[in-house]
């Protein structure tokens, strides 16, 4: 405590707590007018930031001199300031443009009054600092020189990371003599008249209540009916064990299945955020906390249901490819995909573009992905456009390493020639003229790597969301993992005759993007790893012809590479 109004906390739940709680105690209400995005994060690195001393940040900023002169450097990672509800109306000019387009554009159907703001320009204010201290630099002398020996000390410790600080979370509060322009406490107001639900267009869709059957039931949540049981059993479980080891009481345990049901249905179809919520009857914010909790379980499911497949297992999976494409050895395919999503604001507009014409832009994730025989997501890694092209994309993953390391030669996977040729990864021969047995290889590659378009095919069918994204980028890379192991789940628990009977709207083959092009020109790789030719001469040596092959002794120039994936 530095003085009555003023004081500092080790976390930011306490000091969350600590403003609900002055709140409730002095009838007021604060929004947030201004927070830096590094505000409250767990993880931040000090390196970039300035050392500061209380005289240097007073000069910054008169209203954050509230940190008290002891004497101890510090960084600031972040702050965030709350006005009272009665503060400034920033949005003044705006009304007034507003009201006088309507008067010009005789817009008004009948005189009424313009609703009076709430507004009166209180100046009270809460401002919290996230900052941390460094008390073993502290300078004992309050001299410019000593500062200066010591930030120089603190900066070379914070690049050795040896430095060692103490996290604080100032918080300045108002006096009750700010407030001013308004009545203290909480102002009665007449309740608003309830909207009428009949009148709206979407209507609440059928829950378990009404008893849809089977088919009606996959056609709107996209999954069986048992999945869906599955998944809310599941994530049922996982929270009364964090319930449990946290010591709380079961009594807090929440029933998720109208939850899972928003989610599927959200996921599912392209409508709207608010027509979802309109029907299943949540507000966005309660909506969007849902859907996050449920990527969150989802993702603590990846090691079981998203993996690379050990030796014993890429050897079946090779025999099942080898017996279905002709091409010996695959235990999977390999390729990148487009998740189209709408412009986002800020920086991420410019790093998640990937065509840009004038001024408008298209803008999407970049999902690259394994896949074995059925189907089934062996390992995603979700990048950004600005990234590059697709092996710049791999090379940023975590296959790009396990590929390198694999100790077995009898396995590899499939992959177009924009990837380099390694003993794991097997690219097509790429030459103007072929030899009939590089035409076989090619054909045989050509049949196995279709595994990639149809399980792009099955999953933006499945999950419609897939096509087109919401723009808020960091909750839509969570559900976009997500949603990879919903799609494993799905497959693993239903039967084959499910897909059979699903819709598949999408056809990446028609994607006027192209669905694995990532915006920018690819060529074949460049590079390979060491015994990448030597295995594929090999198996191009003893690659036999399935009975349904046609061959010509002229195949895929080098202008069609990246386009030889073709759903049958």
């Amino acid at each position: 405590m530095i003085n009555s109004t003023c004081g500092y906390v080790d976390s930011i739940e306490k000091a969350n707590e600590t403003v609900k709680r002055y709140q409730e105690q002095t009838s007021s209400k604060f929004i947030c007018y201004k927070v830096q995005r590094s505000f409250g994060r767990n993880e931040w690195c000090l390196d970039n930031h300035k050392i500061l001393w209380h005289q240097e940040e007073q000069k910054v900023k008169l209203e954050n001199n509230f940190l008290g002169s002891d004497g101890i450097p510090y960084v600031l990672i972040g702050s965030k300031i709350l006005e009272c509800q009665f503060g400034i109306d920033r949005n003044l000019y705006q009304k007034k443009r507003h009201q006088e387009r309507r008067k010009i554009e005789l817009l008004k159907i009948k005189d009424r009054r313009h609703p009076v703001s709430k507004k009166v320009n209180c100046p009270a204010k809460i401002i919290l600092k996230d900052v941390v201290k460094f008390p073993s630099f502290k300078a004992e002398k309050n001299t410019a020189h000593a500062k200066k020996l010591k930030a120089l000390l603190l900066r070379l410790a914070l690049k050795e990371s040896r430095a060692e600080g103490e996290r604080r979370i100032y918080i300045q509060l108002p006096e009750e003599t700010d407030h001013c322009n308004h009545e203290r406490g909480i102002v009665n107001k007449r309740p608003r008249k309830p909207r009428e639900l009949q009148n709206t267009k979407v209507e609440i869709l059928p829950t378990l209540d009404a008893e849809l059957n089977e088919t009606d039931f996959l056609h709107t949540f996209r999954v069986t009916r048992p999945v869906y049981q599955f998944l809310v059993d599941e994530w049922q479980k996982e929270t009364k064990q964090n319930l449990m080891e946290d010591e709380v009481s079961l009594e807090n345990l929440e029933f998720y299945n109208q939850h899972v049901l928003a989610v599927l249905y959200y996921l599912g179809s392209t409508e709207s955020l608010a027509s979802v919520c309109s029907r299943f009857r949540f507000k966005s914010a309660a909506f969007i906390d849902i859907a996050v909790k449920f990527a969150d379980f989802l993702l603590n499911q990846m090691e079981k249901y998203l993996s690379l497949p050990s030796l014993e297992e890429r050897i079946r999976i090779a025999e099942v490819i080898k017996h279905n494409c002709g091409f010996p050895g695959a235990f999977g395919a390999m390729d990148a995909a487009l998740i189209h999503m709408k412009i986002p604001t800020g920086a991420d507009k410019q790093e998640y573009t990937y065509v840009k014409e004038g001024i408008s832009c298209k803008c999407a994730f970049v999902l690259q992905f394994i896949v074995d025989h059925r189907l089934l997501f062996r390992d995603i890694h979700v990048d950004s456009p600005a990234t590059g092209t697709r092996v710049q994309v791999f090379q940023e993953s975590q296959a790009w390493a396990h590929l390198q390391s694999l100790s077995s030669a009898e396995t590899h996977l499939v992959a177009p020639a924009t990837y380099p040729l390694a003993p794991a990864i097997m690219t097509p021969h790429v030459k103007d003229v072929l030899s009939y047995q590089e035409a076989l290889f090619n054909e045989n590659h050509h049949e196995a790597s279709k595994l990639t378009t149809n399980a792009m095919t099955v999953f933006k069918s499945r999950f419609k969301r897939m096509q087109q994204m919401d723009r808020h980028v960091a909750t839509n890379m969570k559900l976009l993992k997500a949603t990879c192991i919903l799609h494993n789940i799905a497959l693993m628990h239903e039967n084959e005759m499910v897909l059979e009977n699903m819709q598949m709207e999408y056809n990446s083959e028609m994607d006027e993007e192209g669905w694995h092009n990532v915006g920018m020109e690819e060529f074949v790789a460049e590079f390979g790893i060491l015994g990448g030719e030597e295995k594929r001469h090999y198996l191009t040596t003893v690659m036999t012809a399935r009975p349904d092959t046609m061959l010509s002794y002229v195949q895929l120039s080098p202008s069609h590479i990246g386009d030889n994936l073709v759903i049958s």
